[in-house]
């Protein structure tokens, strides 16, 4: 069957708004983690690590440089992956972190899945990372 919308020339756009949309929703959460980072200390907490501040911390910073790595189109795929690990990481972890600021488990599956979808493609148009 025909495409009814033959425009596969964009395909790169693609990637460069999957990338885009992604980078700045970390970033947003990043910025709103890293102000609530005294409330999430109490809560980033389990019984095998009781560094809260050190993981709220973590957590915040981590966002934020992924989504600007992603943003920047600089090394897409390492932010990718790191990505993929911090998904994978809430998808478990969700259930004892329990903050408004924090996103639901389904949030973290679309990350996980994007994030993929990245570390295959890469980075698309506008960005440091050559295509290969």
């Amino acid at each position: 069957m025909l495409n009814p919308f033959p425009i596969q020339f964009l395909a790169m756009f693609a990637y460069f708004l999957l990338r885009i949309t992604i980078g700045f929703a970390l970033l947003y959460l990043g910025v709103k983690h890293y102000k609530a980072r005294d409330e999430l200390k109490n809560i980033l907490v389990l019984s095998w690590f009781p560094y809260g501040a050190f993981a709220a911390l973590t957590f915040a910073v981590g966002e934020i440089m992924i989504g600007g790595f992603l943003i920047a189109g600089a090394y897409t795929q390492y932010a990718a992956l790191a990505l993929m690990v911090m998904s994978i990481k809430m998808l478990f972890m969700r259930n004892w972190f329990n903050h408004p600021s924090i996103p639901q488990k389904i949030f973290y599956f679309l990350l996980l899945g994007a994030s993929f979808s990245l570390f295959i493609t890469g980075a698309g148009v506008f960005a440091f990372d050559l295509p290969i």
